[in-house]
């Protein structure tokens, strides 16, 4: 494999994904046709559950609340006066073995439709960018004390946005607006720092209760953890639908989106982008990043125990299917680049046919397309493949939209 570029989330190389599954199918397999509707529920989602918090992600709290410190109007005409920008400042408190912890306050970015004759759907988007730069409007607060910014038209932007696509910091919100769904961004740094020694430190002041430090939680558990704490504060809003929740994220948040949604049955659809190792792709018998590279670079988004099965990923008795088996039978999108080999796509793909047992439980199909390009936005899971690499491009949210539409409209 020619490596062209290398870089923090990604390697940029010259090889292709094959566009047929490509390799040995996911094991175990976690449902028959014999499989009950109760027994699924009942015993093996809470066990898949328990496994991947046991041998992948850390744990998650016992219980946890939200608290709103307060809200703002930042516009009630924006976006040539298609919507309101409004503003939450709220904490989080996760509870470990009876003992709770409290984030740092964090912000909440919501635009909404306005005169909408029915509650809209709303994406949530995690971002590598502070709330600012995802939604530009002067009114939306920055980051306390580091004034970081991946916006503009500075040095740091720029190659974002030439290495890594026009919307990987901002998305189109206009776009968005015209479909008819609301957006709401948070900056999952202001709680976990994305950072190896900052984001431990902060993980362990968020899981007090939480001894073992072989399973404690990581960056991925905990932003998942943030979706939730999102959707507390939204659930309440008239205005936004019940079913509604999306969870959007790429590559590192790509991760988390996927968590959210197989730990808190309020979320209603997945969109999550070139998630990759520890995501949607299968941690055996894979292609590009291996278990190994992941932890060693990025010590603090997975558990302990994820790193010390580096080289030996056929002991652990499950596997990333089972997470996404965890979402059936609520919509679930999976974003891929047929360069982007360094988060394996096919990976991805076998995944996905592995979790067909799990929506077919529940009387839907699942995957249905036969190769990685044959995109079905109304399929159960909706398998994209563009031409490119690692990022997110002109191409990316037309195919995210079609899959809102086909699900929500």
């Amino acid at each position: 494999m020619s490596v062209l570029i290398a870089c923090g989330p990604t390697k940029l190389t010259i090889s292709r994904a094959n566009l047929k599954p490509n390799g040995l199918a996911a094991s175990p397999v976690l449902a028959t046709s014999t499989t009950s509707l109760q027994d699924w529920e009942d015993k093996i989602r809470p066990r898949l559950q328990e496994e991947l918090q046991q041998q992948v992600f850390g744990f998650l709290p016992s219980a946890s609340s939200t608290e709103i410190l307060g809200r703002t109007i930042i516009s009630e005409s924006a976006y040539g006066g298609k919507a309101s920008i409004e503003e939450y400042t709220l904490t989080a408190t996760a509870e470990f073995n009876g003992m709770p912890s409290t984030s740092r306050p964090l912000k909440l970015v919501l635009v909404i439709p306005k005169n909408s004759e029915k509650p809209v759907p709303v994406i949530i988007l995690q971002s590598f960018c502070p709330n600012h730069d995802t939604v530009q409007h002067p009114g939306v607060s920055k980051p306390d004390g580091t004034g970081f910014s991946c916006g503009g038209d500075g040095f740091m932007a720029k190659t974002m946005n030439y290495v890594f696509g026009r919307y990987i910091a901002t998305p189109p919100v206009d776009m968005i607006l015209e479909r008819g769904y609301a957006l709401a961004a948070m900056y999952p740094s202001e709680f976990i720092a994305d950072r190896s020694e900052r984001g431990l430190a902060d993980l362990r002041a968020l899981s007090k209760g939480h001894t073992d430090e072989q399973t404690r939680w990581g960056a991925i558990a905990a932003w998942g953890w943030g979706f939730s704490r999102a959707i507390d504060v939204l659930e309440h809003d008239e205005r936004i639908a019940k079913d509604g929740f999306v969870t959007y994220g790429h590559s590192r948040y790509g991760k988390s989106a996927l968590v959210a949604a197989a730990f808190d049955s309020r979320v209603g659809a997945v969109i999550s982008h070139q998630s990759g190792t520890g995501g949607a792709s299968l941690n055996k018998y894979k292609k590009g990043e291996s278990v190994g590279e992941i932890t060693k670079t990025y010590p603090h988004w997975f558990s302990r125990v994820y790193a010390d099965y580096a080289g030996r990923e056929q002991d652990m008795t499950t596997d990333q299917h089972a997470l996404l088996a965890l979402i059936a039978p609520r919509p679930l999108f999976l974003g891929n680049a047929r360069r982007d080999v360094w988060s394996d796509p096919n990976g991805a793909f076998r995944a996905a046919q592995a979790a067909n047992p799990a929506y077919n439980i529940y009387n839907k199909q699942g995957l249905t397309q036969a190769k990685l390009n044959e995109y079905t936005p109304s399929a159960d899971i909706a398998f994209w493949l563009r031409p490119g690499t690692h990022g997110v491009v002109k191409e990316d949210w037309p195919a995210f939209l079609a899959f809102m539409d086909a699900h929500y409209k």
